[in-house]
């Protein structure tokens, strides 16, 4: 089990694996158990333009961009096919790095298998080429019939940094639709999953892919970062994290005019209207206080009851979120797993502080399990009786922390969710999906959900606001990751 014995992986950087040029490396621990599981390369500057010159390299001169769709499909697949043939190491890494439950391996493993699946057909299907209506021209006298044609040019070369909670999710989300259109990368992960990406780098090895389309490179320091995001070099970064880390790529993209994609923060409102089915539903309300202990973007943090409603839906959902089991996730019936670092377990018990004393009323939770001294467990924590002015529902907490608001009418409802400087996501509670869906048109996000799961395969996912800038999902990636070209002939 990689959780027992230690992984001491390398970058992989030109189609080789290397450690960082001066030798360094750091450890990467299991949240659970606060024990090290293994160390990844602490890369240069230099590692990082090693990498990024293979990747430019790759592009301008290497078969792939140019490279038949068919070809491109077929090795899409080989990767997707090796990712399943090595399930069992993957999902024993993602455990022990990431802390995921068993109950979301589906997110972790199942659901990149699926994307790169579908970007193997997408990189035949999709309409690279659009032809355009025929236009005229007058030129000294005679009227000429224009052609022309729309043409998705693959981006470029692609600095790829994604986060650390769904790791291989939020990697394939990106490499799968970089591959399909034709781009080369570099991938640059969260200094909190480097082992899964580095293994991920040894399956793709395994493939057919031609050497520096796809690199890893490892680090803690924010150098190696700048210098991705700065690089002349590459043609668009791909980032997902916080808000400020964001704006930041943004202001140091800017140099370059180089293309940025942005999945940021959230914090996605739940409304329950008046007519929903009141006995079933606090099990989802009260889910983000337990599911992945609350570290997810899109989760819905905020839930606006009908102030009738409130008292009985914190008692149901305070009664659900104390049959979490909380532990070591290796455990297959733990529900609720910790956060992925003290400093991180620390913010959010500065928040929950501030809940308590801006005068919302801490229904459960809010504490360390005293069961379990190791690892960076906090309890599922749901407040009642909040306002919206409040830091626990302005802020993303990114933390098993939910807010319950009572509200008046289904106007103020909409005004409350509405009322944040994030726009990533929401769902309505309701058993009229007619009036859910014109509901959903007045919220200003990207994505609403109304009884159901997101089709993150085939459906755009990105936000409004702060929430970030840029789609990615099914052919919406697609066009994320091409330039449109006019191609214009008489």
């Amino acid at each position: 089990m990689p959780n027992r014995q230690q992984m001491n992986l390398e970058m992989y950087v030109d189609g080789r694996f290397v450690g960082a040029r001066d030798g360094r490396r750091y450890a990467v621990p299991n949240p659970a158990t606060e024990e090290t599981i293994g160390s990844a390369p602490e890369a240069t500057v230099d590692d990082m333009r090693r990498a990024i010159a293979a990747a430019r390299e790759a592009f301008d001169a290497g078969p792939w961009p140019r490279m038949a769709r068919e070809d491109r499909r077929r090795i899409l697949h080989q990767i997707a096919d090796n990712i399943e043939r090595n399930r069992e190491r993957l999902r024993d890494i993602v455990i022990a790095e990431s802390a995921a439950t068993h109950d979301m391996l589906w997110v972790q493993i199942d659901k990149p298998i699926e994307y790169l699946r579908n970007y193997a057909e997408l990189a035949t299907s999709f309409a690279f080429e659009e032809m355009l209506p025929v236009g005229a021209a007058d030129f000294r006298g005679f009227t000429l019939d224009v052609n022309a044609m729309a043409y998705h040019a693959p981006v470029g070369v692609c600095g790829l940094i994604p986060t650390w909670n769904v790791p291989i999710h939020v990697t394939i989300e990106k490499v799968g639709p970089a591959l399909a259109t034709g781009c080369t990368m570099v991938v640059k992960p969260s200094p909190y999953a480097p082992l899964v990406n580095l293994e991920l780098a040894r399956i793709i090895d395994e493939t057919d892919l031609p050497k520096g389309v796809f690199n890893v490179v490892t680090g803690e320091n924010t150098d190696i970062a700048r210098e991705l995001v700065t690089n002349a070099m590459i043609d668009k970064v791909s980032f997902t994290g916080s808000v400020a880390t964001g704006k930041a790529i943004a202001r140091a993209a800017a140099d370059t005019l180089k293309r940025v994609h942005l999945e940021l923060g959230g914090k996605s409102a739940n409304i329950v209207l008046d007519d929903a089915p009141l006995d079933f539903i606090a099990s989802g309300l009260a889910q983000p206080a337990v599911t992945q202990a609350g570290q997810g973007c899109v989760m819905t943090t905020r839930v606006l009851v009908p102030e009738r409603h409130h008292d009985r839906l914190v008692a149901d959902m305070t009664s659900f979120v104390k049959l979490a089991r909380i532990g070591d996730p290796t455990d297959p019936e733990v529900t609720m797993p910790p956060l992925i670092r003290e400093e991180r377990r620390a913010k959010v018990e500065e928040y929950i502080a501030s809940g308590r004393a801006e005068g919302a009323v801490l229904a459960t939770g809010g504490g360390r399990p005293g069961s379990l001294p190791r690892g960076y467990f906090l309890e599922p924590t749901i407040f009642a009786n909040a306002n919206n002015a409040m830091r626990i529902a302005r802020e993303e907490i990114f933390g098993p922390v939910v807010t319950v608001i009572p509200y008046r009418d289904e106007e103020e409802a909409i005004r409350i969710a509405n009322d944040s400087s994030y726009g990533l996501g929401a769902s309505i509670v309701t058993a009229n999906k007619v009036r859910g869906r014109e509901l959903a048109k007045r919220l200003r996000v990207g994505s609403v959900l109304i009884g159901t799961v997101p089709n993150l395969t085939h459906g755009p996912f990105g936000g409004f606001k702060e929430s970030g800038l840029g789609r990615e999902g099914g052919k919406w990636g697609m066009i994320d990751y091409s330039e449109i070209m006019a191609i214009h002939w008489g």
